[in-house]
């Protein structure tokens, strides 16, 4: 489009979409311009519900992996096609580097992007704490590929365990946060219901929890983390706190005790790593101001210190909250809300009107799954669990799926999703 504001998006997570429709919004006071949305991948995934993957059509009667992904993968073509008059258009590519005298991103198969405002929204990876044997044995549950390799490991040991080739499988979760007690809950309750049915030895199998902290959900409050103890200790899961692992080899995990520094080797068929997130190498190639670990440093504006007409949000930054001093955890509703005040000080700048400032809330409200019709809905002064939690958390699913897609596209995703995973509930 000649002559358009040229705004460059690098990174299709929560953020980085969730900010190119905020700025669609706009488009009556943006005028002309247009948004480009740059990400390695074609599909925006909806990582919550990526632990379902990794057991779900592995029952009778069960769901394909196409249905699977199906279920939490949007291909960012449906957003240019919901978007009219090409405002919105995305590219692939890999994000090498920054040429800010020329106001040109690179990509890493050297085409250039021109742009007047640069927004940075590129998530985090996970952090391995340069453990020896993660990156080699260790599955990661970040992305939808790892999601469908841990389902077929496990579909793999099924199989064998049909034919009496394999007696036992150990499945060790490195990290006690939502994502390894979600994937730990919904693993442990798919082979519970295995065995309840008759399918499954009870000791065919073993699910342990690695937490190096005194308590899983270490950042959830004392009436949640109680809760889900109580859910992972009937459904049989293994909790290792204040436990840290030093290294993995094939088959098995080296932890280390905290207090007695004893260390002890366990059985680990299959390891998931969800001990933390470090910001993406990419940043680094883009030499914009840190924090000491190395995240990106704003503005209660957005606008990364120091530069002009760039901006940066959601994991991927240091955004302290002015009160607690603490980060704005990595969730995806605190993601989607910073959204909103980039693309309004985006529009803002062109409107030359001075910026919004940022004041995240002091307490979020979350929802944890914990295995089949079961979670912890926290929403403040009062906790749902159960039947209850669970249909908290599709409610969310659903709430997200319609603010991003038309509503018949959103309903059309949470059912067949729902559908697919609901299998094995």
């Amino acid at each position: 489009m000649k002559g358009a504001h040229r705004i460059v998006i690098v990174g299709g997570g929560f953020a980085g979409v969730r900010t190119a429709l905020e700025l669609v919004k706009r488009r009556a006071r943006l005028k002309a311009f247009e948004v480009v949305l740059v990400d390695r991948e074609t599909s925006h995934v909806y990582n919550p519900l990526l632990y379902e993957v990794c057991t779900g059509g592995l029952g009778d009667g069960g769901a394909s992996a196409r249905e699977l992904r199906a279920g939490v993968a949007v291909p960012f073509s449906d957003f240019e096609r919901r978007v009219k008059k090409s405002a919105l258009r995305f590219v692939r590519g890999d994000l090498s580097g920054i040429d800010e005298e020329a106001r040109e991103i690179l990509l890493r198969d050297g085409r250039r992007l021109g742009y007047d405002d640069f927004v940075i929204a590129l998530g985090a990876v996970p952090n391995t704490f340069s453990t020896p044997g993660v990156a080699e044995h260790a599955y990661f549950l970040k992305w939808l590929p790892d999601a469908i390799r841990i389902r077929e490991r496990i579909a793999t040991f099924l199989e064998a365990q049909r034919k009496g080739k394999e007696k036992r499988v150990c499945v060790l979760v490195a990290g006690g946060g939502p994502t390894g007690v979600e994937f730990a809950a919904e693993l442990a309750n798919f082979l519970h219901r295995l065995t309840y049915a008759g399918k499954l030895p009870r000791d065919a199998w073993h699910v342990r929890i690695v937490e190096a902290g005194p308590s899983v959900l270490p950042n959830h409050p004392e009436k949640v983390r109680a809760r889900a103890g109580a859910r992972l200790d009937r459904l049989g899961v293994e909790i290792m706190t204040g436990t840290k692992v030093v290294s993995v080899e094939s088959g098995r995990a080296c932890l280390a005790i905290e207090g007695d520094g004893e260390e002890c080797v366990r059985e680990a068929d299959v390891v998931v790593w969800a001990g933390g997130i470090r910001p993406p190498e990419s940043v680094k190639a883009l030499r914009l101001p840190t924090d000491a670990k190395g995240w990106i440093a704003v503005t209660p504006t957005f606008a990364v210190k120091g530069k002009e007409h760039v901006w940066a949000l959601g994991d991927a930054t240091s955004f302290l909250h002015p009160k607690t001093g603490g980060r704005v955890p990595a969730l995806a509703q605190a993601a989607t809300r910073e959204a909103a005040i980039v693309a309004e000080n985006v529009t803002r700048g062109l409107e030359r009107r001075l910026p919004l400032t940022w004041i995240p809330p002091e307490h979020w409200m979350t929802v944890t799954p914990l295995g089949g019709r079961y979670a912890i809905a926290d929403l403040g002064r009062v906790v749902l669990s159960d039947g209850l939690g669970y249909l908290a958390r599709k409610v969310a699913d659903f709430l997200y799926f319609s603010s991003i897609l038309p509503l018949r596209r959103a309903i059309h995703v949470w059912v067949r999703g729902t559908r697919a995973y609901s299998k094995n509930d």
